[in-house]
Formats: structure tokens, sequence, C-alpha cells
């Protein structure tokens, strides 16, 4: 069966929000043999709109459309579909019932109203009639239309459109969604994808195996897909050969976090050139307050020793971009905090500030474990905020390969220097 997603909304053409539908909905088609052949986004035009339904009901079997339903005057998509396939526009007696009760549409619902009118032989697709969202039987094609809201259009997809489509794929017969292969998701940290590529090339597979590389910056993610045998031998050999580099088939946030708590650690952090970014990537994950204990940032000179302690003779002698000082710091938080582990940034993220000694890009980043202060000399590339992203993935990083590896393995392709000294000099 031959598909198509089809991505509705001037905010996705501007990049003002990222599209997560799309990724979300690849994943689940390809994993029980529903590959999109082609995935297209456009604005909200109704004269692109139209024109572009017209061409993908005409050469596809099954089409899912995301966004458009809303009640304001930039949702065309139903409209569109009507005009598209020359459908009438009905009102849905259940649809306008569940507006009317709705809080959210109580001092709108004549605006609202228009998100009842649904072209004719269309199907809510939500049981409760709460979310717009519906499907199509036209011409031996099957159209679904869901809303733009990542969690409703992930709702609708994985509740009903997968078990219609594995329905009318079986014939009537099941809506259960049977794999048809083995999907893997791998996050590697310091590791460029070509060699990840070049290694991967040199293995002997079949031609049914998937594979896609994702630079997700500061990450790379790898895709795997196909027999379950010849993924899980993949696999194996991957992590044989990359497996400081491997964080694991979540992010490093996660996998962090999940170690921390596995070993009942608490974490603290202190930064300067990160500002917070560093924290606030630890606390994107739920739980994170399980082994996130707190955190400071400590920006200028003053703050640093008023706050952390860090000595004004340190400062003056190395400076603030140095080993001692991100020693200093990272103590200094273990300290305040009573934490097992503390992490600690201070460098020069730009665009100004930077020297011929200490050029812009200058990080290092300090670990304070139970017996000994690790420090890292780091020099990244890119503009301010990718280096702050890329110092705060670091650290994150020296953490889980203390935590894995001990210090052995505290070798990075952006390091310049290292360091390290007991708890207590």
């Amino acid at each position: 069966m031959r598909g198509a997603l089809l991505f509705i909304g001037d905010e996705l053409i501007a990049g003002r929000i990222l599209n997560t539908n799309a990724e979300f909905a690849g994943k689940l088609l390809s994993a029980i043999g529903f590959d999109p052949e082609e995935i297209i986004t456009i604005p909200d035009r109704e004269e692109i709109i139209v024109k572009t339904i017209k061409r993908l009901v005409e050469e596809f079997d099954y089409l899912i459309a995301s966004g458009g339903l809303g009640p304001t005057e930039d949702d065309l998509t139903t409209l569109a579909v009507a005009k598209a396939l020359r459908l009438s526009l009905v009102e849905n007696e259940a649809l306008l019932e569940a507006l009317k009760t709705s809080f959210e549409y109580r001092g709108t619902l004549e605006m609202a109203r228009r998100m009842a009118l649904l072209p004719e032989a269309a199907e809510p697709l939500a049981e409760d009639s709460k979310i717009v969202g519906f499907s199509l039987n036209y011409q031996g094609k099957r159209l679904f239309f869901l809303p733009g809201v990542p969690s409703q259009f992930q709702e609708l997809l994985e509740k009903r459109v997968l078990p219609l489509l594995c329905q009318w794929r079986s014939g009537g017969q099941s809506p259960e969604c049977e794999e048809v292969g083995t999907l893997k998701n791998y996050v590697f940290f310091d590791l460029n994808e070509t060699d990840l590529n070049r290694f991967i090339q040199e293995i002997p597979r079949s031609k049914d195996l998937k594979i896609g590389y994702y630079p997700l910056i500061p990450e790379v993610r790898l895709v795997l897909f196909g027999d379950l045998k010849e993924v899980e031998h993949l696999s194996k050999l991957i992590k044989q050969r990359f497996e400081v580099n491997l964080v694991g088939e979540e992010g490093l946030p996660v996998v962090v976090g999940k170690l921390l708590q596995e070993k009942n650690f608490l974490l603290s952090t202190a930064e300067s050139c990160t500002g917070g970014m560093l924290a606030s990537l630890i606390t994107s994950v739920a739980g994170s307050s399980l082994y996130y204990e707190r955190g400071f940032v400590t920006y200028s000179p003053q703050s640093k020793r008023e706050i952390l302690g860090v000595k004004e003779s340190t400062i003056k002698i190395f400076g603030v971009y140095s080993h001692e000082t991100a020693m200093e710091m990272a103590l200094g938080a273990k300290i305040l905090a009573k934490t097992d582990f503390a992490l600690a940034t201070t460098g020069v993220a730009g665009p100004l500030g930077g020297t011929e000694e200490i050029p812009v890009g200058t990080v290092f980043i300090a670990l304070a474990t139970p017996k000994k202060i690790y420090s890292l000399h780091f020099h990244f590339e890119g503009d301010r905020t990718t280096i702050q992203k890329m110092a705060s993935f670091t650290a994150v990083d020296i953490l889980r390969r203390f935590l894995l590896y001990g210090e052995s393995f505290f070798s990075y392709r952006f390091a310049r220097g290292f360091k390290k000294r007991d708890i207590w000099p």
C-alpha cells in the first residue's frame, strides 16, 4: 500500500515550530509496514491545499493529513477537502453537541461551530467527539485528517488511525497491527556520523535493512529497521565498536538520570558560561528531582567567590577560565548542596570576550566526585548557543562516562587538556 503524509500550516513552512508530528507518524507507520512514500508540508492557502489533496488522493492508497481543523480563519482543511473531492459539507450533530458543552468555546460558539462541519460520509475519529479529526473512505482510498496539536495528533494516530489501516489491510479481519520488522534507535555522543557510517558500510547486510543517520547536534541518532536477527547482529557489532560513545536508546539527560537514580546519587551544578542551560538540560527529564538537588549560576568572578567559595588567589593567578577555577566551582557546589557529584562550567561562549590566549569557544568543565575532582579543557566551535549547548551536553556525558567507566575514558575530540586533584588537596 502506497501512502503519503501531508502537514498543513504556515508555522511549519516558516520554521516557527518543529514538525514533531512527521517524526512520530513516520516511526509508527514504518514499524507496521505502512512506509510513507511522500511527506509534504504546505501553507494555509486553500488553493494549494485543494490542489495537493487532489494529487495525493489520485496517486496514493492512503493519506494522513495534519493541521487546519481549528475554529480560526486560517483553518481551511475541511473546506479544502470538500472542494478537492467535490463533497458537500454536513454539520455533525455529535461534534456540535460536544462544542456546545465545551468550556473552551463557551463565548465563541458561533466561530467554533465550523469545526462541526464535515465532508459528507466522513466519520469523526475521536470517540468522545472532543478532538476534531475525521476519516473518509473515498473511491477505495483511506483518508485521515487529524489536528495539528501534537498530543491530539499522536493520540488519534495511535489509537484510531493505525487500527483502521491495519483492519483495511487485513480485509476487515482484524484491527491488530503486527510489526513487520524491528526498530532500534541508538544515540551517540562525541562521534562523527561519517565514522559511524564508514563502520556500518563495511558490514555485509541485506537490502531490506533500513539505516538512517540523524545528527541532532550535539548527539547523533542511528535508526535501524529490519529483520529481528539482522538488527540484533548489527546492534551487537555497533555496541562493541562504539561502546564509550554509545549513550543508549535514549538521550543523554535520560540515561544519566537513570544512572544517578539507580545508584541513589545526588547531583548539583555550578554554571558560568552555560548560564543555566546545564541545569535546564538535566531537569528536562521528568522525575529529575529524585537525583538533582540544586544549581548555581555564578556568572561574575564576585559571585564565584561569594557563593561557591572560589579563592580570590585562584582567580588572580589562574583566571576565571581555568582548570583551577572550574574545580573550585564544582567543589563549592558539592559542599553547599551536600551532593555526591557536582558539575561546573566556565568559559567564553562569545561572540565577545575572547583573547588570543583564551579564544571564543574555550570551556573548562569540572566534575567533583566523592574522592576526586576532574577538569577538562575544551574548544568548541559555533555561535554562542551552540557553544553553550556543546558544553552542557559534554558536562552530562563526562558524568555518564565516570559513572560507567571511571576516569579512564575521559577522551574527547574537542578536548585540549585534563587535570585532576584529590577532593581535599
